[in-house]
């Protein structure tokens, strides 16, 4: 009896230092936002103003090698490139990559703020996004309202 006993207990502690684990690597942070802050440099002076959410940073890497670090670790949902720069939108977060003097500039924001702030580099990759004044117009032409 008592083997089996010990057999339940280190089956209950292998089981609760699992979930242990599993809580821990989940709490760390393991996306785009938290590696960007792991591996580049803070520049807070470059924040939106205004953009409590937004964090800038700057790497020596050029644009595109910032971009290919950032999607060899997490598919973007969508991507698009332009003169200005490269636009990653994650399920979270958007990430912004322009050319800086001696390498990039990087933002990280909420995803509906960076559609805002950057709709016309954005909005042929991204989508249309409804963050617009009318998004609670429902009409109101005949038929509406039954």
């Amino acid at each position: 009896m008592k083997g089996k006993l010990w057999f339940v207990l280190a089956a209950i502690a292998a089981v609760l230092a699992l979930i242990i684990a599993i809580v821990a690597i989940a709490s760390t942070g393991t996306g785009p936002r938290s590696h960007i802050a792991a591996t580049y440099t803070r520049a807070a002076h470059l924040d939106h103003p205004g953009d409590d959410d937004n964090a800038a940073y700057t790497s020596r890497k050029q644009p595109s090698a910032v971009a290919d670090d950032l999607t060899r670790r997490w598919e973007p949902q969508a991507r698009s490139v332009d003169t200005t720069g490269i636009y990653l939108r994650y399920p979270d977060d958007a990430v912004i990559i322009h050319p800086h003097p001696g390498g990039s500039l990087i933002h990280v924001m909420e995803v509906e703020r960076a559609y805002r702030h950057y709709h016309g580099h954005v909005s042929s990759a991204w989508g249309w996004y409804g963050y617009s004044r009318g998004e609670g117009f429902r009409g109101g032409g005949p038929g509406s309202g039954k």
